[in-house]
């Protein structure tokens, strides 16, 4: 099955479509997991099941993902799911990440490709990186999604600051950050550096604004600027 197919056939309710990862998000984790051949794949985060659908179409592997709120989505996720033909494919676990990768942890999975895109809070993000690691094998790849929003920023941070055990992958999308595990964590418990900048405060409160605030004139002219600038 292609992105194109599972487009087709992906029902997304026109009030939330604002919700899923967006389209060309979705192709490029097909293409990364079919390129990279991941084998083992887990998610935090279901929703309707955009990003899912495209990491078991590409792997056609058993796929496990963590949400809690499905029933939220009334099931949609699910319900693309068996409308895809993917339903015997996929694990869905309904508890909170802190208390499922834990579980995956004591069982001793352990997964080549990890997508993060549940709880978008500072400390629901880091608890999901924090296990996250523990069950990346080595050599294997850790996904973030919503880098605009200044707690996934801080996170990042803290792994470009102090887990030298990681090399980030440049992506063309500006809304994923890219992780490859290449060794153990060797770490005292004195080896820690900060990872607080404004330069992430400042982003995730401009982009914030761009996207709520009123006056629209100004909005288009940063827009405009913006895309001067980025040419």
């Amino acid at each position: 099955m292609t992105p194109k197919e599972i487009q087709e056939l992906l029902e997304v309710p026109s009030h939330q479509s604002s919700t899923p990862i967006k389209v060309e998000e979705a192709e490029f984790l097909f293409n990364f997991i079919q390129k990279h051949r991941c084998k083992a794949t887990l998610e935090t985060g279901f929703g309707f099941a955009r990003s899912a659908s495209h990491i078991m179409a590409a792997s056609t592997k058993p796929h496990i993902v963590i949400d809690p709120y499905q029933s939220n989505y009334n099931y949609g996720g699910l319900r693309n799911i068996e409308k895809l033909g993917l339903r015997e494919q996929i694990t869905l676990i309904e508890k909170p990440s802190h208390l499922a990768l834990p579980e995956l942890a004591q069982k001793d999975q352990t997964f080549d490709f990890i997508f993060i895109d549940g709880d978008h809070r500072f400390d629901g993000c880091f608890v999901d990186f924090f296990y996250a690691d523990l069950i990346l094998q080595e050599k294997g790849y850790l996904l973030f999604h919503d880098t605009w929003m200044q707690p996934i920023q801080l996170v990042i941070n803290f792994i470009r600051q102090n887990r030298k055990d990681y090399i980030e992958i440049a992506t063309p999308l500006k809304n994923f950050s890219l992780w490859q595990k290449t060794g153990k964590d060797t770490r005292g418990p004195m080896d820690h550096k900060g990872f607080y900048t404004s330069k992430s405060w400042l982003k995730h409160h401009v982009i914030y604004w761009l996207h709520n605030g009123k006056n629209q004139g100004l909005k288009n002219a940063i827009k405009s600027i913006k895309k001067i600038f980025s040419r």
